[in-house]
């Protein structure tokens, strides 16, 4: 009678251990399940991308400004004149790096290199800039130094437009390579700095794109003074830009770096070398096609923000350059 006790409460405390087990493995489904749908919600659904039937808008609150109700409407813009949503196919260089091409690519095509930044939010911020380009993004590390590594070496330019024409080409038979842009979060400052280093690169580059990413190291760290030549690179592209002869966009945070010059400073920083008169407020200025636009937000909150907004503060712009006669 004792042993089969004995046996019983085995079995029950072995069922319960089952049970428990069974529980722990759904509840981490669950909870996988729902970090992606949260991860998911955070890059618009295709539906979105597209604009919805002109009879489903909603009507504008009235104001002063709007005609009495007797005045004629205009007729509402049908779906078919307005701007199709892009649809990009996914391919890669022999090197890894994600090449987005646009659907219906032909003839010639436009091409964004960016740096640093998950590659399907990269794609989705050209989308809602609608912008009609190939995008290759690359991503090598965090620290600006990694990338000016990687990408620092003569000849990598034309190294990285062979392979993305070659990754391009199946998807985009006979097409050319037309204008090119460099576009940078963070870190990845550090790459379109050496790719447009020297002449005959910043010849072939027609627009570069900086979200929060602009540092130089100090001289002398504790009166945090720069070298006399410090972000010549851009200086020489900032230039050519203030003269109508190609885009250079900036945004930064009010994030403070310790040991090197924060965006706010090298921004300061150029904007003076360029002699391009500055709002001291959030350090902002503009010349041409060069423009420098400061933001409050001193956390890594900020910081990320200023990657999710790249569509409206700087793709905007490249986006009104590119489609201008």
């Amino acid at each position: 009678m004792k042993i089969w006790a004995v046996m019983t409460g085995v079995l029950a405390l072995g069922g319960a251990v089952a049970g428990a087990g069974l529980l722990a493995v759904r509840a981490q489904a669950n909870a996988d399940s729902t970090t992606n749908a949260l991860a998911m919600a955070e890059r618009p659904t295709p539906a979105s991308r597209t604009p919805p039937p002109a009879s489903a808008a909603a009507p504008a609150a009235p104001s002063a400004a709007d005609p009495p109700a007797s005045a004629a409407v205009p007729a509402p813009v049908s779906p078919e004149a307005l701007p199709r949503a892009l649809t990009f196919h996914q391919t890669n260089t022999y090197n890894g790096a994600i090449v987005y091409v646009p659907d219906g690519c032909h003839d010639r095509y436009d091409l964004i290199l960016h740096f640093h930044g998950a590659h399907p939010y990269v794609r989705d911020l050209v989308e809602k800039a609608n912008i009609n380009a190939v995008v290759a993004v690359f991503n090598s590390g965090n620290g600006a130094e990694k990338y000016s590594q990687a990408f620092g070496a003569g000849g990598t330019l034309s190294s990285l437009l062979r392979q993305i024409d070659m990754a391009t080409t199946p998807l985009c038979p006979r097409a050319q390579l037309g204008r090119v842009a460099l576009m940078a979060w963070s870190a990845g400052y550090g790459a379109t700095e050496k790719l447009v280093s020297r002449d005959e690169d910043r010849e072939r580059v027609d627009a570069i794109l900086l979200a929060d990413g602009l540092h130089a190291g100090f001289t002398d760290r504790w009166k945090r003074t720069f070298a006399p030549n410090a972000l010549q690179a851009f200086r020489d592209f900032g230039a050519l830009a203030k003269d109508g002869k190609k885009l250079f966009a900036i945004t930064h945070s009010s994030i403070m770096t310790d040991g090197y010059g924060s965006t706010t400073e090298c921004s300061r920083l150029l904007l003076k070398a360029l002699d391009v008169p500055c709002d001291n407020d959030l350090i902002s200025g503009k010349s041409g096609n060069f423009s420098i636009e400061g933001f409050t937000g001193d956390d890594k909150a900020a910081h990320i923000q200023q990657f999710r907004k790249m569509d409206t503060t700087l793709l905007s712009k490249l986006r009104a350059r590119w489609s201008a006669p």
